[in-house]
């Protein structure tokens, strides 16, 4: 089982898809529904007024000539022969009417107390018995299977009854709800096909970036480049061209390392071999103490040498976060560690501390190993006898390291080049191996600081190298 690996996560494109989708069902049937809602209350209020203006049409046409009618059949108001009510669905009008006539229906009835209500009139599509009771106002009653919605009008003994099918009224309202659903319907199905493209034409990059990755040869670390970047995608661009060119450096550095190391190490080996072989043929005592001297010799300077170098790499590496490393009491511990050394040679070590702790975050090795190496050149390329200075001070927020020594001291057209990997000032005394600079710049540079090499403030010969480094 792969560590770290886990299943495909969502598709962006999807849940933009199906979010937007969820929005626009939402707002758009919410709004839907209300207008359908409002619509319908309103042509509700519009069939009732149609009922009640029917009525009071009939009541001064016709109803107070009935009052005093003594026929015996009520007169029935036939509709032409094409709009009766055949049980289609023609919803067009026509030269003789419209078929909606057939779902409308108005009786007029006679009431005299103490005589059954009579009826005097009638459409032919009401039936024969009251589509109400006789009580004024708007009602609702089933006939023959079918809703009835009636408007009753009083005039004296004189009752006139306007009433409407609730099927004619569903079937209004039906259309009237898809006449209000259907624009906003299509426009939804318009607005999902543009958010659909506007979508794909947004991650685009995305898909191109990937196959810009998946095309990409593993040696090749140069910058990615796409066809278009938005301003979203421009920091991952940025932040995997930046991590390609730390993968190119860090390769590099131990590409270097390595050829280095290989050049390096083959003199002091081979001066090993040398002498080892020297030891084997020696004929006396005298000759094989010499040999065995310049064995160990050989060794401690190899030994040297590969504890440098591996230091310098240890250097160049990024680094996680660290604690807090008061720089004061790594700078005494580093100068206590080279007091014997430095009375075996003849030295004197003055330190000059500042009170300020001047605490940093850091990897207390590496500023161990910063400093050490900072005092170890100073004792090897100075004069038995002369002092070497080693002074802490805070400056704002800044330490300042410097160490001084009195030696023959780096000319100013090389003070740089001295920071390069191996490189030893031609004609300097001592066994270098032309590694400690560099490590401490590795350092200082991992840390954002500066180092300048100059001369002691109080003149004559020697170097002055001075390291800057931010605090907090």
């Amino acid at each position: 089982m792969s560590g770290g690996r886990t299943g495909a996560g969502h598709s962006i494109r999807l849940l933009l898809l199906a979010g937007t989708t969820l929005i626009l069902l939402a707002v758009m049937g919410a709004s839907a529904l209300l207008s359908f809602r409002s619509a319908q209350k309103e042509a509700e209020e519009l069939f009732d007024a149609r009922l009640a203006t029917s009525a009071r049409v009939i009541e001064s046409l016709i109803a107070r000539s009935l009052e005093t009618a003594t026929i015996e059949a009520p007169l029935v108001m036939a509709l032409p022969e094409p709009l009766q009510d055949d049980g289609g669905h023609r919803d067009r009008p026509t030269a003789l009417g419209h078929y909606y006539e057939t779902h409308i229906a108005y009786q007029v009835w006679r009431v005299v107390d103490g005589v059954p209500p009579s009826l005097l009139a009638r459409s032919s599509s009401a039936p024969q018995e009251p589509i109400s009771a006789l009580e004024p106002g708007f009602s609702e009653r089933m006939i023959d299977g079918r809703l009835w919605r009636v408007f009753a009008l009083a005039s004296g003994p004189v009752w006139i009854l306007a009433g409407e099918r609730d099927d004619a009224r569903a079937e209004l309202t039906e259309e009237l709800g898809l006449a209000v659903t259907a624009p906003m319907l299509l426009g939804l199905l318009l607005v999902l096909s543009a958010s659909a493209g506007l979508i794909g034409y947004g991650l685009a990059p995305l898909s191109e970036l990937a196959q810009r990755i998946r095309d990409r040869a593993p040696q090749a670390f140069g910058g990615i480049e796409l066809t278009r970047v938005p301003a979203e995608i421009e920091p991952v661009v940025a932040a995997l061209n930046g991590l390609l060119g730390r993968v190119r450096d860090t390769l590099d550095r131990e590409r270097r390392f390595v050829d280095a190391a290989a050049h390096e190490l083959r003199t002091p080996l081979a001066a090993l071999r040398l002498h080892a072989q020297n030891l084997q043929r020696a004929r006396d005592e005298a000759e094989r103490a010499v040999s065995m001297a310049r064995v160990l010799e050989g060794v401690e300077r190899t030994a040297h040498l590969a504890e440098q170098m591996l230091a310098l790499s240890r250097a160049g590496r990024p680094g996680a976060d660290h604690d807090a490393v008061p720089l004061r009491e790594v700078v005494a511990d580093a100068v206590r560690q080279r007091e014997a050394a430095a009375q075996a040679s003849g030295h004197r070590i003055e330190l000059l501390l500042c009170e300020d702790s001047c605490t940093r975050a850091a990897d207390a090795s590496a500023l161990s190993s910063m400093a050490g190496n900072l005092i170890d050149n100073a004792l090897r390329y100075s004069p038995r006898g002369s002092p070497v200075v080693v002074a802490l001070e805070r400056r704002g927020t800044q330490a300042v390291l410097t160490v001084s020594d009195h030696g023959a001291g780096i000319p100013a057209a090389l003070r740089e080049r001295v920071f390069e990997p191996y490189y030893r000032v031609p004609g300097a005394a001592g066994n270098g191996s032309g590694l400690g600079l560099s490590i401490v710049r590795e350092v200082v540079d991992r840390l954002g600081g500066s180092i300048t090499i100059g001369e002691p403030p109080e003149g004559g010969k020697g170097t002055r190298v001075e390291v800057r480094l931010p605090l907090g």
